[in-house]
């Protein structure tokens, strides 16, 4: 279906406010329209979901209300990987063996969304696939990101602010224009879960759920591989926020969890945050740097797994990570009592090597959270600059 038939649809499907509507006095959510108990609004340029039903219901309300982009974004896909010689065949070969370890609540989104997109199901697999292609592929090596959580003394008593930079290879880019917050207010079991995202990707490598339990992923370096036969890690993350209302339940799930990939889990409350360094065969939990202050890049910090971080000549090799560590805790102390909101939004904006920040080609979206509030502000570099997104009122 081309652009203009989906325009056309959309009249059919939106019921759209001339003058705009807010969902709250302090909320800057513009409402755009609904489908069969599903809410599309704007803050600015980005797509704000709230879904309520059954997770196949909630998949329905997302294809419908976002038709439109994710047609786009498939058809984006298809394109930049032609570039590299993979063909929709082979995308859909991929991304068909990384859903099939999806468990089944996510699943019936995928299938309610292929109903409602206009994309069918092997399309909207794909969609949903579009990262795992080029690991899978190995056309561009795997993404990086940065976290950092201040509170208590850092914060002058202030809210906890968790920042996150989700960086990958340039090739994604183009894709970070299609970024959305999209709230799960299941109603056949689970936390009210909002998951910033690619449009069409049900996981979660950033998650805020309803009692204020935050997480991102950041890529690790304990090797290994990738193991296809395991569901994904930011599978399991998405899982673990619609199941867990405490810090010490969503510890007890990281316990237990097998991840499909080495990776870097910053987990926050209201009062702290940790990291959970995940091998294939172990996790472990790091405690905060000092009492309010966690920082977290891309290499294993806790000295018992025997794994040395890359030399400073190796770091460029390794999206700099020690230089964006040293960064973000020097910027932390510098702070420390004053840190609020607008400076952590500006470390993420700032340089790594000119400016000492966070930010990079690399950098496709940035997040900074308080949670709170249940507030999230949104950038993605080349598509639009910050914008603020109160959730309180989206969660069931």
């Amino acid at each position: 279906m081309n652009k203009t038939a989906r325009m056309i649809g959309s009249i059919f499907i939106f019921c759209l406010w001339a003058a705009g509507c807010t969902v709250s006095s302090d909320s800057n959510l513009i409402f755009i329209g609904q489908y069969e108990g599903g809410a599309l609004y704007q803050a600015g340029p980005v797509k704000v979901l709230s879904l309520r039903g059954t997770h196949y219901q909630m998949g329905r309300q997302y294809g419908a209300l976002l038709k439109e982009d994710l047609n786009d974004l498939y058809d984006l896909a298809v394109s930049r990987y032609a570039g590299y010689g993979i063909g929709p065949e082979r995308m859909l070969e991929v991304a068909t063996a990384y859903y099939a370890n999806f468990p089944p609540k996510y699943k019936a989104v995928i299938a309610g969304m292929a109903e409602t997109s206009g994309l069918g199901l092997d399309r909207q697999i794909v969609v949903n696939g579009i990262e795992i292609i080029q690991k899978i592929n190995g056309i561009v090596p795997a993404g990086n990101c940065s976290g950092a959580a201040v509170w208590g003394d850092f914060t002058g008593g202030a809210p906890l602010i968790f920042g996150r930079s989700n960086d990958d290879h340039p090739f994604f880019r183009s894709f970070g224009g299609y970024t959305v917050v999209a709230v799960f207010n299941p109603t056949d079991g689970g936390i009210p879960t909002a998951v910033v995202n690619y449009a069409g990707a049900i996981y979660a490598p950033t998650g805020l759920n309803r009692y204020g339990i935050f997480m991102e992923l950041n890529s690790g370096n304990s090797g290994g591989g990738f193991s296809l036969a395991r569901t994904p890690t930011v599978v399991s993350m998405f899982d673990i926020l619609q199941s867990c209302a405490t810090a010490a339940q969503a510890d007890a799930a990281f316990s237990n969890l097998s991840v499909d990939i080495s990776s870097i889990v910053n987990v926050s409350d209201l009062s702290g945050a940790a990291s959970y360094e995940c091998s294939l065969d172990a996790v472990k939990r790091r405690a905060a740097d000092e009492p309010g202050l966690l920082v977290s890049t891309n290499h294993f910090r806790d000295p018992s797994w025997g794994i040395d971080p890359p030399s400073p000549e190796q770091d460029a090799e390794n999206g700099w990570t020690l230089a964006r560590l040293e960064n973000a805790l020097n910027w932390a102390q510098a702070e420390k009592g004053q840190a609020n909101v607008e400076k952590m939004k500006d470390l993420l904006s700032r340089d790594i090597i000119t400016q000492q920040g966070l930010y990079s080609s690399y950098t496709i979206y940035q997040i900074v959270a308080v949670p709170e509030t249940l507030t999230l502000w949104l950038r993605a570099p080349d598509h639009f600059e910050w914008q603020k997104i109160s959730l309180r009122n989206l969660f069931d």
